[in-house]
């Protein structure tokens, strides 16, 4: 059955484009692992290739789109060996991360994180999936800019994206997922860095990391 998106015309319209095409996915009008083909989104939004293109590079840098070798672009769609691949890796490079945030962190940063962890328990506290999930991976990426090392945090970013795309979109379409719980799991981290104990550090990450695993298999694989 077709998708009929209304016609856009602004200055932003890659931005309205990317947004339309993200809150489809998320309320699951776009199914995971669903094929985009780029002409027909054009023609349904009554723009450009160049329009749509750009829209779907954004929602790559996202997670929620997947290009493959033969240059077509997915939905997201994560299967239970993927994402144990991910954590896998994940628990590797976060606990080392962290372990460094905990040595290298200044006032500042600590502060920083701080807030960022207010603004998640804000959003568990209105029950916003979205920017839970956003605020979320904002304090990750904050933990790993702390260790100093573009490598790694790029590293970081690019292998958990699609394990928050992917959350993002499966608790949206499931629910049943308790926020405020998740939002606790992230206190330790936190502690131990204004502590600046890398030893405390390296375990809060590699127990929180077995929780989400738990978190993951329960609402998201249903295993």
């Amino acid at each position: 059955m077709p998708i009929a998106f209304e016609q856009l015309s602004s200055p932003t319209l890659r931005v309205r484009i990317a947004e339309k095409l993200r809150e489809a996915i998320l309320n699951g009008t776009l199914r995971e692992g669903e094929r985009l083909v780029e002409r027909k989104l054009a023609a349904e939004f009554a723009t450009s290739l160049t329009a749509v293109r750009e829209a779907l590079i954004e929602l790559e840098s996202d997670g929620f789109v997947i290009k493959k070798p033969n240059s077509s672009t997915y939905v997201t769609k994560l299967t239970w060996e993927a994402a144990q691949q991910v954590f896998a890796v994940r628990r590797l490079l976060e606990v080392f991360a962290i372990e460094e945030a905990a040595r290298l962190a200044t006032p500042d940063d600590i502060a920083r994180l701080e807030a960022l962890y207010l603004t998640l328990l804000d959003a568990a506290r209105n029950e916003d999936v979205q920017l839970f999930i956003q605020r979320d991976f904002a304090l990750h990426t904050a933990i790993w800019e702390l260790a100093r090392n573009e490598c790694l945090s790029a590293t970081l970013r690019r292998v958990a994206l699609p394990i928050f795309a992917a959350s993002a979109i499966r608790i949206a379409t499931r629910g049943a997922f308790d926020l405020a719980q998740d939002a606790q799991l992230h206190l330790p981290l936190l502690d131990a860095i204004r502590g600046k104990d890398p030893v405390a550090a390296r375990k809060a990450m590699e127990d929180s990391m077995e929780a989400w695993l738990d978190q993951a298999r329960a609402h998201m694989f249903d295993r």
